[in-house]
């Protein structure tokens, strides 16, 4: 299996504190614990505190299918994420 570290960065609707609060979350992480996927870092930029960027890694096209999904959108929103303008950078080893 290919593991797959994502980068995404983006702007957040909501606050970072509350933003990461939820990545954070019980319920999430164990989403993300199904799906394989573990979360290395989450961080807001110091230049645009509305703005974060966030770290996975996974098996390869999990999370970037997740991200390039309409119908994941309002799940991804209910964070503080915003959907539109998400840059997102995979790599592999």
């Amino acid at each position: 299996m290919t593991i797959e570290t994502t980068v995404l960065d983006f702007k957040l609707s909501n606050t970072f504190e509350e933003y990461a609060a939820h990545m954070n979350a019980a319920e999430q992480q164990a989403m993300f614990k199904e799906m394989g996927v573990t979360t290395f870092y989450i961080g807001k930029s110091l230049e645009d505190p509305k703005r974060a960027t966030v770290i996975f890694q996974g098996p390869k096209n999990v999370l970037y299918d997740i991200f390039t999904n309409p119908e994941t959108k309002p799940i991804v929103e209910a964070s503080g994420h915003i959907y539109e303008g998400t840059k997102i950078n995979r790599w592999v080893c």
